[in-house]
């Protein structure tokens, strides 16, 4: 029996989402080693639930591993059906740091519910004071089952790393899972080529969310909206 993708040509393009839907195709494309066809893989999107989409992808690295990945799971995906599986739609804080400001996104599922930003004094002592305050405002205002925040190489920018530890803390004190995620791994799984600059990752963010166009603080509320929506995307592949 011929497979779907005999019938699909698939030609380098490239590919940035405009929507939380177009991120999961893009990176469902790039987990099966061929994020050129993210194309493709929307057309699935609109086609399946997502639901019936991680069912098949899941039965394919049960039973195959990566080898042949995409034409397995397109052979799983003509062999399922709907399972009743949910994502439970898992809440999330992601947060973005910078020396002089903070930000942060609130998501339940890929729907970005709440994004605010605070800014910082100069002196470390009432900035470290003024980011724990922030968020733990934020997370008594909002009931989140998780946090991301975006990694920060050993031994640079000491202050955003101080300001990272002291929010660590808070985190830590509610008891909530952190994901760390390097800028390169955003930059790489955002968009197919990968992007090259974060300003190209805002870009995104402000296509995705246009009430996210603004001023500067703005910028900074985009940058964890797009670490968010990854981790959340990220978060439907585990297995």
């Amino acid at each position: 029996m011929s497979n779907i993708l005999d019938q699909f040509s698939i030609s380098p393009s490239q590919f940035e989402p405009k929507s939380a839907a177009e991120m999961f195709a893009l990176r469902l494309a790039q987990k099966l080693g061929e994020p050129e066809a993210a194309e493709h893989y929307l057309s699935l999107v609109d086609r399946y639930s997502e639901s019936r989409l991680l069912c098949a992808y899941r039965r394919m690295l049960r039973r195959n591993g990566n080898h042949d990945a995409g034409r397995m799971f397109h052979r799983e995906l003509e062999k399922s059906a709907e399972n009743g599986y949910t994502n439970g739609q898992a809440s999330l804080i992601a947060v973005r740091i910078e020396r002089r400001t903070v930000a942060a996104a609130v998501f339940t599922g890929s729907h970005l519910d709440y994004a605010d930003a605070r800014q910082l004094a100069s002196t470390r002592e009432k900035a470290v004071a003024s980011t724990a305050g922030f968020i733990a405002w934020m997370l008594h205002r909002f009931d989140v089952e998780s946090a991301a925040l975006e990694a920060i190489p050993q031994g640079q920018e000491i202050q955003r790393q101080v300001l990272h530890d002291a929010i660590c803390t808070e985190l830590r004190q509610q008891s909530l899972p952190i994901w760390e995620v390097p800028r390169l791994e955003l930059l790489t799984c955002c968009a197919y080529p990968p992007l090259k600059s974060r300003a190209q990752l805002r870009s995104l963010a402000t296509t995705i969310w246009p009430i996210l166009l603004g001023n500067r603080a703005k910028l900074f509320m985009q940058d964890a909206a797009m670490l968010g929506l990854h981790v959340q995307i990220e978060r439907l592949f585990l297995h």
